[in-house]
């Protein structure tokens, strides 16, 4: 064997066959349980070899188990990823039996990959295709079910997508399955939406909408609450009264429970209601389905239900409530992510301006404005 070290720190050779040296390098290193390992750089360099036992030297140094982490793949650290969001109620992983947006594209693009060889150029190969709208057609030729329309993807859709393998990868990393998690190509997004419902563009939605979807449509405009949030809101966390509403850590984004003061409006509407212990508060039947039909008929179909929370912000802002009680009303967690939806429209610019002249009076004489004529 060439190229001999301390034992313990490993070496790297060359096998022989019929006399002769096989032109690649070969390494043999320890792991952490004292059981010599051997295996091919598939390299014919032998400066290669040393940084490949270096990697495998430091692996064993950090704890992490080399046998199981060069036979650790895709599936492995998506099962983690799974468990992790079922074993902190993330969103409604568990209502969807295990199914995430954007899960299937990774699924398809990533089965059975070794996870030490997705790297960053894989991982550009991978949002290529998804611009391209290439693994969306395959996805739904593969799934006869699927609705969606086969298109390319925005930049902030495929980060999203992204974040969820990244996710999984940090969990393998801080389970020493793993001990580096590749660079990310995140995308720039260019196409964040600036949605939002005036009050009287709601009040024509909301008389397009069937009556048992009433109740859910005022708490969403009125709180900013997620809808994922808002159909987990069960009669226990209603005040007797039907004044405040308790929303428990386990169900909101941040994991920090609000209780909400509801509008006199609501109160009356929930009043009405049966209540019915572990049962929910809002009725949802058809919502989707009857969003699109009611925004169709107020002549704003480009609107997203989402579009009632991004209202919200701006609304709480415009009456004057202070940013740290409307972020709690909401449930934002840091000020950056509330100003992105706090949108401020163009007639808000315009009404700022009026108030500002009137409150400061015109800077010019008459004589001076008459000059310039």
């Amino acid at each position: 064997m060439a190229g001999q070290r301390t034992h313990g720190t490993g070496g790297v050779f060359r096998r022989k066959k019929n006399g002769k040296y096989l032109p690649n390098w070969y390494i043999a290193y320890y792991n952490r349980n004292g059981r010599q390992q051997q295996e091919s750089t598939r390299q014919p360099l032998k400066a290669v070899a040393e940084r490949e036992l270096r990697k495998k030297l430091d692996d064993v140094e950090r704890g992490v188990p080399v046998e199981q982490s060069r036979k650790l793949r895709y599936e492995n650290i998506r099962k983690s990823l799974i468990t992790e969001y079922k074993n902190n109620h993330v969103g409604l992983v568990e209502r969807r039996n295990g199914k995430i947006h954007g899960l299937d594209y990774l699924d398809e693009f990533f089965a059975n990959i070794l996870v030490k060889n997705i790297t960053s150029p894989l991982l550009r190969e991978f949002i290529a295709k998804l611009q391209s709208g290439e693994l969306q057609r395959i996805v739904r030729e593969n799934n006869p079910k699927e609705k969606r329309a086969v298109k390319p993807m925005g930049n902030g859709t495929i980060n999203r997508v992204l974040a969820l393998l990244r996710k999984a990868m940090n969990i393998a990393r801080k389970d020493a399955l793993i001990h580096a998690v590749p660079y990310f190509p995140m995308l720039r997004e260019d196409n964040v939406r600036t949605g939002f419902v005036e009050t009287d563009q709601f009040k024509t939605i909301l008389s397009h909408l069937p009556e048992h979807l009433h109740p859910l449509m005022i708490f969403l405009y009125r709180t900013g609450c997620r809808v994922g949030a808002a159909l987990q809101i069960t009669w226990e966390m209603v005040s007797g009264d039907a004044t405040t509403m308790m929303l428990p850590a386990k169900i909101v984004k941040n994991k920090e429970p609000i209780t909400l003061a509801l509008t006199a409006e609501l109160t009356a509407v929930l009043k009405k209601q049966f209540r019915q212990t572990g049962q929910p508060v809002f009725d949802a039947t058809n919502l989707r389905r009857e969003w699109a039909s009611a925004t169709a008929a107020a002549k704003c179909p480009e609107l997203l239900i989402h579009d009632l929370r991004r209202s919200d912000a701006r609304n709480l802002v415009n009456a004057g409530v202070p940013e740290t009680v409307a972020m709690k009303i909401g449930g934002w967690k840091t000020r950056s992510v509330f100003i992105r939806y706090a949108i401020v429209a163009t007639k808000d610019i315009q009404n700022a301006m009026n108030a500002l002249e009137k409150n400061d009076g015109t800077l010019m004489e008459p004589d001076a404005k008459l000059a310039q004529r």
